[in-house]
C-alpha cells in the first residue's frame, strides 16, 4: 500500500527515537535508496526496532546507521530533516541497492498492476465486508423464515447492503487517492462523477437494454448511442456502478496532473486553483478517455469470450477460464459476462461457462481464506481470513477475500487457481451448466436444476456440487502446504 505524507513523518520520527534522539545525531544524508545517519553514540541505536518500521532493511556501517528505504527515500529524508532539525545535505550520488531503483521493464510494469489494484481496494474492505455479511444475515433470516422476503425490513436492509457495491467507484476513488498521492476529496469526487444519478440515467438511455427471454432470443431496446456530449464529443454510455478499473485509471492520471499543477502554481493560490484546474482537466479526460477505456476493455473481453467459446475448442478452454477467473473479477470484467451468459444460454439451452466458473471461484476463494486463517498466527490476519471465507461461502461476496487475502498472499491465489482449473475440468467433462441467473452463493445452487421435465433434472446440480467440492478441497490442501505465514508477515510489513 502506498505511504502518505503522514506515514513518512511517522517513520522519520520513529527513526529519530530509535537512533537515540535528536541529540545523538551528528548529521544525516541520503543516497539513492538509503537514509544515512551518523550518530555520536552507536550504543543508543536500536536496529531491530528500526527494521520493524516497514523499511526494507537497516544496518550499521562504522558509526553510520543506514536505513534502506527504496523509492520513497526523498520523502522520508525530507520528513527526517524537518523533524530532527539537522542540516539538509545534497544527495550522495551512490546507489548501493541498484535492484531497488532500476528502470522497470514490461515484466515489472505488468507485475505491478495487480498489486496496485489491490492497494486501491484494501483500505475499503471493512465497508465491503460489512455489507457482504449483512447480506448473509438477511439471506439467512429469509431462508429460516424469520423474515418474509417481501417485508419492509428486508427491503430496507437489501438496499443498505447494496450501497457499498453501487457506490464502489466512490470508495475506490478514495483509496486510489492514497495510492497515487491525490487529495482524498478529489479521488472521491472522481468516483461521484461516475455514479451521479443524472449521468447514470444518460448512460442507460445511451446504452439501451437487453431483456432476457427464456423462450427465445432476448428483446433489445435500442439506445441513443451516447450519454450526452462534451465539447462536441460523444460521451461513451457505460455503467460505472460496481466497477473498479475506470475510477482507478482516472485517479492514476489525476496523480500526475496534481503533481504537475503543484509545481507550476504558486503556493499562495495553490489551495484554490489546483483542485479547480485538476477538475477541469479530468472532466474531459475522465469521461471521454480514461473511464471509457476501462469500460471498453470489459466489453471487448466479453465479446472475445463469446467468440472463443463458440469455437470448436470452447470446452477445452473452460478449465483455463475457471483458473483465470480471479483476474476477471479483480478487474470488474465479470459484470460484463452477464450478457455473455444470456447469449450463450440462448444458444445452448444452459450457461456452461461463467456461471459454473463463478460458483467454483467463490468456494476456492473460501477454501484458500479458510486455510490461511488456520495457519495464520497473527490475530488480525486470522480474523480477516475467517470473515472472508464466510463472506465467500455464504452470501457470495468475494471482494474482501480477493483483495484482503488471496491477491495479497500470492501462494493462496495460485492454489485457488489450480483448484478452479480442476473444478472447471470436471464441469467441462460433465457438461455442467446453469438454467437461470443469480449471483453465486450457497442459496443459489438451485439455478443448476433443469426446469424441463426430464429424467436427469438434478444432474447439473449434482455435478456442480461435485466440481465445487473437489475444487475447494484441492485449493485448501495446496494452500495449507504452500502458504507460509512468515512470508505473509513480510508482505504486511512492506505495506
Amino acid at each position: 500500500m502506498a505511504k502518505t505524507e503522514k506515514d513518512f513523518k511517522q517513520i522519520a520520527s520513529r527513526i529519530i527515537e530509535l537512533v537515540g534522539g535528536k541529540d545523538n545525531i551528528a548529521h544525516a544524508g541520503h543516497c539513492m535508496t538509503r537514509l544515512r545517519i551518523t550518530t555520536k553514540d552507536t550504543s543508543l541505536v536500536n536496529l531491530d526496532e528500526i527494521r520493524k518500521l516497514g523499511v526494507i532493511g537497516a544496518q550499521m556501517v562504522g558509526d553510520q546507521v543506514q536505513v534502506i528505504i527504496g523509492n520513497d527515500i526523498n520523502e522520508v529524508y525530507d520528513a527526517f530533516v524537518n523533524a530532527s532539525g539537522v542540516v539538509r545535505e545534497a544527495a550522495i550520488n551512490e546507489n548501493l541497492d541498484p535492484e531497488l531503483t532500476k528502470k522497470k521493464g514490461i515484466k515489472e510494469i505488468l507485475g505491478s498492476i495487480f498489486p496496485a489494484i489491490v492497494a486501491c481496494v484494501f483500505p475499503i474492505l471493512p465497508a465491503l465486508l460489512a455489507c457482504g455479511l449483512l447480506q448473509a444475515v438477511v439471506l439467512l433470516l429469509v431462508n429460516l423464515h424469520v423474515l418474509s422476503a417481501d417485508s419492509p425490513t428486508v427491503a430496507t436492509l437489501t438496499w443498505v447492503y447494496n450501497v457499498a457495491y453501487y457506490f464502489l467507484p466512490v470508495l475506490v476513488g478514495y483509496a486510489a487517492s492514497r495510492r497515487f498521492n491525490v487529495k482524498a476529496a478529489m479521488g472521491i469526487l472522481m468516483g461521484l462523477i461516475l455514479v451521479y444519478p443524472d449521468f447514470v440515467a444518460l448512460c442507460q438511455q445511451g446504452a439501451g437494454a437487453t431483456i432476457p427471454n427464456p423462450g427465445g432470443p432476448p428483446t433489445i431496446i435500442p439506445g441513443t448511442g451516447n450519454a450526452g456530449f462534451l465539447f462536441g464529443l460523444p460521451i461513451y454510455p457505460a455503467t460505472y456502478s460496481n466497477t473498479i478499473i475506470p475510477v482507478i485509471l482516472c485517479v492514476f492520471v489525476m496523480g500526475y496532473i496534481e503533481k504537475f499543477l503543484n509545481k507550476i502554481i504558486p503556493k499562495s493560490i495553490r489551495f484554490v486553483f489546483v483542485p479547480l484546474l485538476e477538475l477541469l482537466i479530468m472532466i474531459p479526460l475522465g469521461l471521454l478517455v480514461m473511464a471509457p477505456i476501462g469500460a471498453r476493455l470489459s466489453s471487448a473481453f466479453a465479446g472475445l469470450l463469446i467468440g472463443l467459446f463458440s469455437s470448436p475448442f470452447g470446452k477445452i478452454l473452460i478449465p483455463v477460464f475457471c483458473a483465470v477467473y480471479p483476474f476477471i473479477v479483480i478487474t470488474g470484467m465479470h459484470f460484463n459476462l452477464m450478457a455473455v451468459g444470456v447469449a450463450i444460454g440462448s444458444r445452448y439451452g444452459k450457461n456452461p461457462i461463467n456461471h459454473p466458473a463463478g460458483f467454483i471461484f467463490q468456494y476456492t476463494q473460501a477454501a484458500a481464506c479458510l486455510a490461511v486463517a488456520l495457519k495464520a498466527k497473527n490475530a488480525d490476519r486470522r480474523s480477516l481470513a475467517l470473515s472472508c471465507a464466510f463472506s465467500d461461502a455464504v452470501p457470495g461476496i468475494s471482494e474482501p477475500g480477493l483483495y484482503g487475502i488471496t491477491f495479497k498472499y500470492k501462494k493462496s491465489l495460485y492454489a485457488a487457481m489450480i483448484g478452479s482449473a480442476v473444478g472447471g475440468l470436471i464441469c467441462a467433462l460433465l457438461n455442467v451448466g446453469s438454467y437461470a441467473g443469480g449471483p453465486p452463493n450457497i442459496f443459489t445452487f438451485p439455478v443448476f436444476i433443469n426446469p424441463a421435465p426430464v429424467p436427469n433434472q438434478m444432474a447439473d446440480l449434482r455435478n456442480i456440487i461435485i466440481a465445487v467440492v473437489v475444487a475447494a478441497v484441492v485449493t485448501f490442501a495446496l494452500t495449507m502446504v504452500f502458504y507460509k505465514d512468515e512470508e505473509a508477515d513480510k508482505i504486511d510489513a512492506q505495506g
